[in-house]
């Protein structure tokens, strides 16, 4: 039985690409179940690009509804995605733009990807950046995003955020604590901040948002209605705003 329902699924997958021809058709019409293992077996031999072409279709169908489920799931969390208050963001509020970026501070990828994004953000006014704390590598990734989170001042905490993004020393408490102190803050009383309820709250709750999308390591990219998971260049941050600047369109 197992074989006959593969076959049929086969078959339909040949169908729907429209391969097979009138004469193959009339004779699955007239075949035992039997036959028709047969008769799809001496098909594919005779053409076997209706295979591919099925399962191109296959793979295509997929994809779209991938996609689709995908645009879902960032519509229906756009609030958190984009306008969540307790993120630092760069560029204008209003921009029809926005590219969100989670990450980690321990990330080499997102280190760089860092100047590729600072470019792409300079050469196009009508994107916004959205920073997302996500510290998924080790104590280290998190005592620098809850020191980032701890800056009220939004010029303060993006230069904080350019020193580690560009730092070549490996992550810890020495060089978040020199990053710190070049920021020109109370270091004793900024440490204290960094054990706020608040900044508790917001890990925890990008943390959810970021499994919510299916979002598991950094960096990753969010514009407007696309996630690019991975690393991009100057080249992929500008194609993504290309793409979602002809779907503003």
């Amino acid at each position: 039985m197992r074989n006959f329902v593969s076959a049929a699924l086969l078959a339909a997958l040949i169908f729907t690409t429209g391969a097979i021809d009138r004469a193959w058709s009339q004779k699955l019409d007239n075949a035992s179940k039997d036959e028709i293992r047969q008769l799809i077996a001496d098909y594919l031999m005779e053409n076997p690009e209706a295979l591919a072409d099925a399962l191109d279709n296959m793979q295509n169908h997929f994809r779209r509804q991938q996609e689709l489920s995908q645009k879902k799931l960032l519509q229906e969390n756009a609030d958190a995605i984009f306008f969540n208050t307790a993120d630092f963001s760069l560029g204008p509020e209003d921009a029809p733009i926005t590219i969100v970026e989670f990450f980690d501070y321990n990330c080499g990828y997102c280190k760089r990807s860092f100047q590729p994004l600072m470019d792409v953000a300079s050469a196009n006014k009508d994107v916004r950046v959205v920073f997302k704390e996500f510290p998924i590598l080790n104590k280290n990734s998190e005592r620098a995003a809850r020191a980032a989170l701890a800056f009220d001042d939004q010029l303060q905490y993006l230069a904080f955020h350019t020193k580690l993004m560009t730092a070549r020393a490996a992550l810890s408490p020495a060089v978040i604590d020199k990053a710190l102190s070049e920021a020109g803050i109370d270091l004793a009383a900024h440490k204290k901040r960094e054990g706020a309820a608040k900044i508790d709250t917001h890990l925890k709750e990008t943390a959810q948002l970021a499994r919510s999308l299916n979002i598991s390591g950094t960096p990753a990219f969010i514009v407007n209605n696309s996630l690019y998971p991975g690393a991009l260049d100057k080249d992929g941050l500008q194609a993504a705003v290309e793409t979602a600047r002809a779907e503003l369109k």
